[in-house]
C-alpha cells in the first residue's frame, strides 16, 4: 500500500479501524507467540523478519508502534531504530524493544538512545505488553483523530476563505459597475479584435450609441475615417500594460486629443487616454474618453478676450501715460495757483488794510465831524473792506493748506468749554438773527491734542453757517464724548436745509448753494474747515433734510498723531450717560469779534 492510498484510507475508514502494529523479528516462532498475546487488541499486525524488511514496511504504513527485537542478523533492532527515528515519516511513532540475550544496562541505555520508548527483556507477561501496545494505540488513535479533524477544519477554512473572496469579488465587481456606469466620463472596454465589450451609460450621452447598439461593435466605429488606421493601433500599442497581481501605481495613462462621432455622423472633440489590462484569455483595453467641446469653446472665447484685454490694455497705457502728464501739468498748475493765491493775499492785505484804518479814522471823527450820509457812506466800506479781507484770508489759508504749510500747534484742548467760548463770539450774530444757542452736553468733560485755533477756526464756520442759514430758528449745538477717548461735535440747525443733489457739492471751493443779499461770504468756509477737520485726523459730515434743518457733525480723535476710530457713546450705546441742556447767556458784544461768514 502506498502512502497516497494510505492517506485516502484516513480519510474514509472510521478512525477505529485498521490500526497498524509492526512486529520485527528474525525467528518466526517469537513472531506467532507476539501474534497471540495481541490478537485479542484486533490489531492490524504486520510482519518483518528482518531490520530491512521492517524499514520497507515502515515506508508503506502508518504505524501504531513497532515491537522490535534486538538481536537480529544483518541490521540489528539498534541500527533500524537509528534509520526509522532519522526519517521524517517515522519519526515519531514508538518503538518498544524486545529481547532475550541483551539485558545489561549498558544495551537498556543504547535502547533508550536510539529513540525507544521502552524496553523489556523475555520472558514478559503477556498482559504488561498488551497494556504498553494498547496505550500507544490509543495515542495513536488520538492523534489520527486530530489529524483529520485539523484537516476538516483547514478545509472548512479554505472554503470560508474562497466564500469570503467569492463575496469580496461579488462586491468588487458591483462597486466597479456602479462607478463605471456613474461616472461623468465615457467608459469603452474593447478586445484584441477591437470588438466593444463595455459601453457605460456616459458613453451612451456623449455618442449617442445606446449600449446595445455599441457592444459588439468595432471601437473605429467611434471615431472618424482618418482616426481608424493610425490612431487607434497607435494609442493601443503605447497604453501602459497591467496585470493582475501587480502594482499599478506607477502607471499614468498619456492623455489624447482627438475627435469622436456620434450617432448623427456629427464630430466633436474629445480628450482620451487608453489603458490595457492583460489576462489569461487575452488583452483587455479600456478608452476613457471626455467631451470638450464645451471647453474647446471657452479657450476660442478665451483667446479672444486675452486678445481684446490686450489691445485694450495698449490704449489703456496709452490713456493713462497722457492721464499722467496731464497729472504733472495739473499739479504744476495748482503750484502756481497757490503761489498766486499766496502772493496775491498779501498783496491786498496792506491796501485793505490801510483802508479800514482810514474808515475807522474817519469813523471816529479824527479829520472832522461826519454827517449822517457820510457816516453811513463809510461804514458801508468799512464793511466791504472787511469782506475783502476774509475773502484774502481764506485764499490765503486755502492755499497754505494745499501746499501741506499749515503747522499745527498742538496742545490740550478743552470740551465744552471751547464751544462755551464760542458761544461769546458768536452771540451777536445770534442776536441779530434772532436765533437762540444751547448747548448739549453728552458725557464728561475731556480734553483732546490738538490744535485749538484750527478747532475754534472749524466750529465758528459751522456756527455762522447755521446762524445765517437757520432762517432765525433754534440752533443747538451737541457735544459727546467718544468711546475712543476722543470727541463729537453735532451743529444743529432748522434753516431751510440742502438738497441731496448739493451735498457732495458744499465742500468745493467757491460754492454758495443759498447765497442773498443778506449773506456774504466767500465759499470757501466748509472746503477749509472739511481740509482742516482732515488735517487733525478727523473727519466732517453733513445730514440734511430739505425743509427741515442740517446737522454738520465733526469728529476729532483723542491725539492728531492717533489713527481715529469714531465710536461715540450715545444713549443707546451707553447706560445713563450724564446730559445736560443749557443756555448760554448773551454776553457783551465788542467790535471786532464778529465771525467771518
Amino acid at each position: 500500500m502506498t502512502a497516497i492510498e494510505t492517506t485516502a484510507e484516513r480519510e474514509t475508514v472510521p478512525m477505529y479501524h485498521d490500526v497498524d502494529v509492526l512486529l520485527v523479528d528474525d525467528r518466526q516462532e517469537n513472531l506467532l507467540a507476539l501474534e497471540a498475546i495481541l490478537d485479542p487488541l484486533g490489531l492490524n499486525l504486520i510482519r518483518a523478519a528482518s531490520g530491512e524488511e521492517a524499514l520497507r514496511e515502515v515506508l508503506r504504513r502508518d504505524l501504531a508502534v513497532i515491537l522490535l527485537d534486538v538481536q537480529m542478523p544483518g541490521m540489528n533492532g539498534f541500527e533500524t531504530a537509528r534509520v526509522i527515528k532519522s526519517r521524517e515519516r517515522s519519526r515519531h511513532v514508538p518503538i518498544i524493544f524486545l529481547t532475550a540475550i541483551s539485558k545489561e544496562e549498558q544495551y537498556v541505555f543504547e535502547g533508550y538512545s536510539v529513540g525507544a520508548v521502552d524496553y523489556l527483556s523475555k520472558p514478559f507477561h503477556p498482559d504488561v505488553l498488551r497494556s504498553k501496545v494498547s496505550v500507544f494505540v490509543e495515542l495513536h488513535q488520538k492523534s489520527r483523530q486530530l489529524r483529520e479533524q485539523e484537516q476538516r477544519i483547514r478545509v472548512h477554512e479554505r472554503r470560508e476563505i474562497e466564500l469570503q473572496h467569492r463575496v469580496r469579488l461579488s462586491e468588487s465587481e458591483a462597486r466597479m459597475a456602479e462607478v463605471v456606469e456613474s461616472a461623468m466620463d465615457a467608459i469603452i472596454m474593447f478586445d484584441d479584435a477591437q470588438r466593444v465589450t463595455l459601453f457605460n451609460a456616459a458613453a451612451e450621452r456623449v455618442f449617442g450609441f445606446s449600449a446595445k447598439e455599441a457592444v459588439g461593435r468595432e471601437i473605429g466605429d467611434f471615431f472618424p475615417p482618418e482616426y481608424r488606421a493610425d490612431f487607434i493601433d497607435r494609442v493601443c500599442a503605447s497604453a501602459p500594460v497591467a496585470r493582475p497581481g501587480r502594482s499599478h501605481s506607477h502607471m499614468t495613462p498619456h492623455l489624447e486629443s482627438a475627435l469622436g462621432v456620434r450617432v448623427s455622423g456629427e464630430t466633436f472633440p474629445i480628450e482620451c487616454s487608453v489603458s490595457c489590462l492583460e489576462l489569461g484569455e487575452g488583452k483587455v483595453y479600456t478608452i476613457i474618453a471626455r467631451d470638450i467641446t464645451e471647453r474647446v469653446r471657452a479657450e476660442s472665447e478665451l483667446r479672444e478676450q486675452a486678445t481684446t484685454l490686450a489691445n485694450t490694455m495698449a490704449e489703456l497705457k496709452s490713456v493713462n501715460d497722457e492721464l499722467a502728464r496731464r497729472q504733472i501739468d495739473l499739479e504744476k498748475a495748482i503750484t502756481a495757483r497757490s503761489r498766486f493765491y499766496a502772493s496775491m493775499s498779501h498783496e491786498l492785505r496792506t491796501p485793505i488794510n490801510a483802508i479800514l484804518g482810514y474808515n475807522t479814522l474817519l469813523l471816529d471823527h479824527i479829520y472832522g465831524p461826519l454827517n449822517e450820509k457820510q457816516t453811513q457812506g463809510v461804514k458801508r466800506a468799512q464793511k466791504a473792506a472787511k469782506h475783502l479781507l476774509e475773502l484774502v484770508n481764506d485764499v490765503l489759508d486755502l492755499s497754505k493748506i494745499e501746499a501741506g504749510k499749515i503747522e499745527l500747534q498742538l496742545q490740550p484742548v478743552p470740551f465744552p468749554t471751547l464751544i462755551e467760548d464760542l458761544f461769546v463770539t458768536v452771540r451777536p450774530l445770534a442776536d441779530e438773527r434772532r436765533s437762540e444757542l444751547s448747548l448739549v452736553v453728552e458725557g464728561e468733560p475731556r480734553k483732546i491734542v490738538s490744535d485749538p485755533r484750527r478747532v475754534r477756526q472749524i466750529l465758528l464756520n459751522l456756527l455762522s453757517n447755521a446762524i445765517k442759514f437757520g432762517n432765525g430758528n433754534p440752533i443747538r449745538v451737541v457735544y459727546r464724548a467718544a468711546t475712543d477717548g476722543g470727541v463729537q461735535i453735532d451743529v444743529v440747525d432748522h434753516g431751510v436745509g440742502i438738497a441731496p443733489e448739493d451735498i457732495p457739492k458744499i465742500f468745493d471751493e467757491f460754492v454758495q448753494l443759498q447765497k442773498t443779499h443778506n449773506e456774504q461770504g466767500t465759499g470757501l468756509g466748509l472746503p477749509i474747515s472739511s481740509r482742516l477737520a482732515t488735517l487733525l485726523n478727523g473727519k466732517l459730515e453733513v445730514e440734511s433734510v430739505p425743509g427741515e434743518g442740517s446737522t454738520f457733525r465733526l469728529a476729532l480723535p483723542p491725539n492728531v498723531e492717533q489713527p481715529r476710530t469714531l465710536s461715540v457713546a450715545t444713549p443707546e450705546r451707553t447706560e445713563n450717560p450724564p446730559r445736560t441742556e443749557r443756555l448760554i447767556p448773551s454776553p457783551v458784544f465788542q467790535e471786532g469779534t464778529r465771525p467771518r461768514a
